[in-house]
């Protein structure tokens, strides 16, 4: 006797079975495995979720991941991850938007890193405040959509991000109060006004003092300046502009503007060390982000050997013409030769690195 099966029964035992693996794989697992919520995580407001909903319909996800693997050294576009990814991270998350392809860098610990008003440049032109950046413009969106997405990005990394976007504000709050003498915001006024002392204290306030007496660790060689030049023209004009005072096309969205090194009599009281730390990790409450991520030690001496001879044509002038002559000196401006007499290849191979005595994390912190 043979016992035949009808297509019916074959495709019904064909559709049990696929269902019964899909139960196994995902269904079993996800009643098994429904970790605790981490330290971090934390419900999307409303404005966050359409926020998100902006984020998933124009593809962000294509290029952006929110997962960081233990593996992952510079998944965020600079140094090592922030904070690796736990299951716990996402419970309160419908769906996870982990992503496939990091094209773009990892966002999962985005918030807080950048104020608000740097996204609102990114997204307008990604070039205003990364000039190599490939992503594509976002200028079609509406106001509440854009601003919406921003506050999507500014919650990711959740109870973590809350509080760097708290540093961010009220760092923000004093830097603007300092400027126009005490009385805030620069964006509304002459951006080419010379800075006043008010600023300039604020900005000398937030650098040790083990690093405001440091000076310049790299010899201002024709071959520094050049190389700083050419760090800056890739990765600072869109906020610093061409001319190097600050009105880069991403200026018109911030606040406080740039800074403007043009300013001779603030060059002249801001040491190299100032401008190693504002570099090193950023300056939280404005947009400039935290290089350290990004740049070495002997880059970032470059760009400050660089940038001192701005005021006197550094930007304009033949790079075999680039040399310490254009620098501006003053009181805490200028490097310290006396170190470079005894043995200058020494020192240019082997540049000193201020160790800092306080600092903030730029994780932490808001730069990077």
């Amino acid at each position: 006797m043979h016992l035949r099966m009808s297509f019916g029964t074959v495709f019904a035992g064909a559709v049990l079975m696929v269902m019964t693996s899909v139960f196994m794989t995902v269904g079993l697992s996800s009643l098994s495995f429904q970790p605790s919520p981490s330290d971090i995580a934390r419900p999307l407001t409303a404005d966050e979720e359409k926020g998100r909903q902006v984020y998933i319909s124009n593809g962000c996800v294509y290029c952006h991941t929110q997962y960081i693997r233990p593996q992952d050294w510079n998944a965020a576009g600079g140094g090592k991850a922030a904070r690796v990814a736990q299951a716990g991270d996402y419970v309160f998350l419908q769906t996870m938007l982990l992503g496939s392809e990091r094209t773009g860098p990892d966002l999962s610990q985005e918030g807080g890193v950048h104020p608000d008003d740097w996204h609102l440049a990114h997204f307008q032109n990604p070039r205003f405040t990364s000039p190599q950046s490939i992503m594509p413009q976002f200028n079609f969106l509406s106001v509440e959509d854009r601003t919406n997405l921003i506050k999507y990005v500014q919650s990711l990394g959740g109870k973590a991000a809350d509080v760097r976007m708290a540093i961010q504000s009220s760092e923000k709050d004093a830097l603007v109060k300092s400027l126009n003498g005490g009385q805030g915001d620069r964006s509304v006024t002459d951006p080419k006004k010379p800075y006043d002392q008010a600023h300039l204290d604020y900005l000398m306030q937030q650098v040790p003092t083990t690093w405001k007496n440091t000076r310049s660790a790299m010899p201002p060689s024709n071959r520094s300046i050049v190389h700083g030049k050419q760090i800056f023209l890739s990765n600072c004009v869109g906020c610093h502009g061409y001319n190097g005072d600050g009105n880069g096309p991403a200026a018109q969205y911030m606040q406080p503007r740039p800074f403007n090194f043009t300013d001779v009599a603030a060059q002249k009281v801001t040491s190299e060390g100032q401008y190693y730390h504002f570099l090193l990790f950023g300056l939280p409450g404005s947009a400039m982000p935290a290089w350290g991520d990004f740049l070495t030690v002997n880059d970032i001496w470059d760009v400050i050997n660089f940038i001192r001879t701005i005021p006197n044509g550094g930007l304009t002038i033949a790079e075999d013409k680039l040399d310490a002559s254009l620098q501006v000196t003053g009181p805490n401006a200028g490097p310290e030769p006396s170190q470079y007499d005894a043995n200058q290849e020494f020192w240019s191979k082997n540049p000193p690195n201020p160790v800092p005595t306080v600092a903030p994390d730029p994780n932490t912190s808001g730069g990077r």
